[in-house]
Formats: structure tokens, sequence, C-alpha cells
């Protein structure tokens, strides 16, 4: 038992960050609920990564090993010159027990564990949806700001750059976004640490070829 929380159904003990297996599928109904099909990779290239090893899945399950939040984190390993970091992909909560603080627990212990494991990467990296773009409707930005604020609270900070992320429905326009960070040292990043983690995350994650007018585009706009 890690923690516990308090439900309407009673206290649950949870087990936090418990290293998720491809075997276990119930993180993907989590995952497929919370995240819109442009932003969703196939889970064939999942399932491939986290065999691979450059993706990591991190589930918190109760004391009757029920999931109750999972993220999934991209590893930017070694390189011969372009810096090292990881990407937290896609954290969610089971849909009935958001607001109950387990996303808080979860998302903390897991920048702690990362923190020790890659000690000498640079931070972990999470993009959320843009909180400024324009046309919104109230309610989708309610739950864009609601979002932000809740990694703001955990110490991430806003990296300062006009981000966008592709689309994975094809013919769709790349998404207007944000990225925070958590830095593992006090060094501050770098405007050329930031642009060569840009690329890192458009060329290895995103699988965009390294002259696409996107990553000129983003990478100009670092401050």
């Amino acid at each position: 038992m890690d923690a516990v929380i308090h439900t309407k159904q009673g206290p649950k003990s949870l087990h936090v960050c418990k290293d998720g297996t491809i075997e276990n599928t119930a993180w993907v109904a989590i995952y497929e609920e919370a995240f819109p099909a442009g932003q969703r990779q196939s889970l064939d290239d999942l399932m491939q990564q986290l065999r691979d090893g450059t993706m990591e899945l991190d589930e918190t399950r109760d004391e009757h090993d029920n999931i109750l939040c999972m993220t999934i984190t991209e590893v930017f390993r070694h390189p011969p010159v372009l810096p090292t970091f990881l990407l937290a992909c896609y954290t969610a909560v089971v849909p009935d027990m958001r607001g109950l603080g387990i996303g808080s627990i979860h998302r903390t212990r897991l920048d702690s564990l990362l923190k020790n494991e890659y000690p000498d990467y640079v931070g972990i990296v999470s993009e959320i949806e843009s909180t400024f773009e324009q046309g919104i409707s109230a309610e989708a930005m309610d739950v864009r700001v609601k979002r932000k604020k809740f990694f703001m609270k955990l110490g991430l900070q806003p990296l300062a750059i006009d981000y966008f992320f592709p689309s994975y429905v094809a013919g769709e326009a790349p998404i207007p976004g944000e990225l925070l960070w958590v830095p593992f040292t006090n060094e501050p990043l770098t405007k050329e640490q930031l642009s060569g983690m840009v690329t890192r995350i458009y060329t290895e994650g995103y699988q965009l070829p390294s002259d696409h007018p996107l990553i000129s585009q983003v990478v100009s706009s670092i401050k």
C-alpha cells in the first residue's frame, strides 16, 4: 500500500505507479476514453514501443488490482548530441474516480521515480492542449484550463514556445498546444536544449521528416 483515498464507497488503498505490462491491457479503455482520436497513437504502435522499451507504462491500482490511473512515458535515450529527456505522453484517471486526488498522487510519485531512474536526463516534458487557442467553446476551454492548473499545482513549469502537436488523424491540421516540464536539475534549460528536445519529439516521437516545416516553425518560436 502506498496511499489511501476516500471515495463514496469508502477508503481505497492505492499501489502507486507500478510497472505495467502489455499482457494486462486494462489501461487501454482509459486511454481510448480520455484522448480524442487525433491525439492517440495506434495501439499496435504503442504496444511495439512498450516491447522495445522506448515507452514505459506506469499504473496506479487499488487493493483489488483494479486500475485507477495510468501514464505512458516516451524515453528519448542517449543520442550522439541531442539532449536526453522523457515525454509523459498520456496520463489519465478512470472516469468515475476523477476528482479524488488520484492523478496528483500518481504524477507526483511518477515524477520522483523517473528522476531517480534517469538522473542524467534534463527532465520530463508534458504536452497539453493550448489554453490560448481562439474559437474554442467555453466548456472545452474550461477543461483545458483545469488540466493545466492540475499540472501547475504539481510543480510543472511552462516552456516559452508556440507549440503544436501533429494529429494522428490523416489530413488534420496540427493541434495548438503547450509544453510543460519538470526539470531534473537546477540548471536552466537553454534554447539549444529545448530546440533539440522539440526536434526529437517531432522526428523520433511523431516520425516527421527532419525538414518538415512544422519543426522549423515551432523551433523558431523558442524565446
